[in-house]
């Protein structure tokens, strides 16, 4: 098929009359306190945020007595200029638009999101001049026509299929090249099965510092900047910035903002000073290990609050329940394989998944 820079592409109005696409306030408009969570909670609640597909959370079904918008349309942010496919149907807040359109398949509508986003960006921004039904109504994008000037639909759901399918054959080459390093999963006692005992974290790790590094001295680049966030892997932006908190094969644990959340980090990376660098004092910094470590800290955050925080020092003296070895050492062995074959299962799981989907190309 033709690339993107080969196709001619011609200036449309987005919604006008005669455009190729409509664009109405939802017909929910939930304000989220006043999200009914009884019962079941299957159905989408869309909101204006640009994470998660716009999924902020999952709720009643009993909410759908406030309206509710069918799948297959995108979904609009008033003020974030965000844009996403909604495949299900879902109920949302006062500050979304719904988009439909008869030509809106899932291939299509995936297509034209980024090009709404783009244009959108480029001509709203937050406070005042957010993307409100009356400006969007003006909008016009930049669409791929067929010969007679008419956006070319068959061709925008062509190139989304072609795009997904290079890179699924490209996950799937990757994950089948993890089961391959990962080998066999090997038999081992199940966690209730194994014996437990409490270690304080400094008998366990050493504990390194981050350094601040203000907004304003950042540097664009490409090296990931760990912040204490609960998301993103803790990555809360890429910097051309060099400190002494520099590291790598490392597990970051927040000990400020999101307190006691720990993140795996295989990359080189620097470290705000809300976050600690824990390197394993008796075994050699692993994988596998620290990430069973993730889940181990994860026990513990429910004991932290605004009031009771996760400071250094009481971050050195916490205790961390471990499984252990016939001599009460902590079991790096057991831990190691247990993250071993919890990953190839997950693996094996996604695979199968989507070859029962059929959403690997046919090769």
């Amino acid at each position: 098929m033709q690339s993107l820079d080969e196709k001619t592409w011609k200036q449309l109005s987005a919604f006008g009359d005669g455009a190729p696409l409509h664009i109405e306030t939802t017909n929910s408009s939930i304000d989220g306190i006043r999200l009914i969570d009884d019962g079941e909670k299957s159905v989408p609640y869309i909101t204006r945020s640009d994470a998660n597909n716009g999924l902020a959370r999952f709720v009643s079904a009993k909410n759908y007595e406030f309206g509710s918008d069918d799948g297959g349309c995108i979904t609009v942010g008033l003020d974030t200029q965000t844009a996403f496919y909604q495949p299900h149907k879902f109920v949302t807040g006062q500050n979304v638009q719904v988009i439909t359109g008869e030509n809106i398949s899932e291939d299509v509508a995936q297509f034209l999101v980024p090009i709404l986003r783009q244009q959108m960006t480029a001509k709203f921004n937050w406070g005042g001049n957010g993307a409100t039904l009356g400006r969007m109504k003006r909008l016009s994008v930049m669409l791929p026509v067929t010969d007679s000037g008419e956006p070319d639909y068959e061709y925008m759901a062509e190139y989304t299929q072609q795009k997904r399918e290079a890179m699924l054959a490209k996950y799937r080459a990757y994950v089948e090249e993890r089961i391959a390093e990962l080998g066999d999963p090997v038999e081992i006692p199940a966690l209730d099965e194994k014996e437990w005992h409490e270690f304080p974290l400094d008998d366990i790790f050493t504990v390194g510092a981050g350094k601040r590094l203000e907004t304003r001295n950042k540097v664009p680049g490409t090296r990931p900047f760990i912040g204490a966030t609960d998301n993103g892997n803790g990555v809360t932006g890429f910097v051309g910035n060099d400190n002494a908190s520099k590291d790598s094969n490392v597990l970051g644990v927040n000990y400020n903002g999101a307190p006691c959340i720990a993140f795996y980090h295989p990359y080189e990376c620097i470290f705000t000073d809300d976050v600690k660098r824990l390197h394993l004092r008796n075994y050699e910094d692993n994988k596998f290990v620290l990430l069973f470590f993730v889940s181990v800290f994860a026990q513990q955050r429910s004991k932290y609050s605004y009031g009771y925080k996760f400071n250094e020092q009481r971050m050195l003296r916490q205790k961390l329940m471990l499984p252990v070895n016939d001599s009460g050492e902590p079991d790096y062995e057991y831990m190691e394989q247990y993250s071993k074959n919890m990953m190839l299962k997950k693996y094996k799981q996604y695979l199968a998944y989507m070859d029962r989907k059929g959403g690997w190309p046919v090769e």
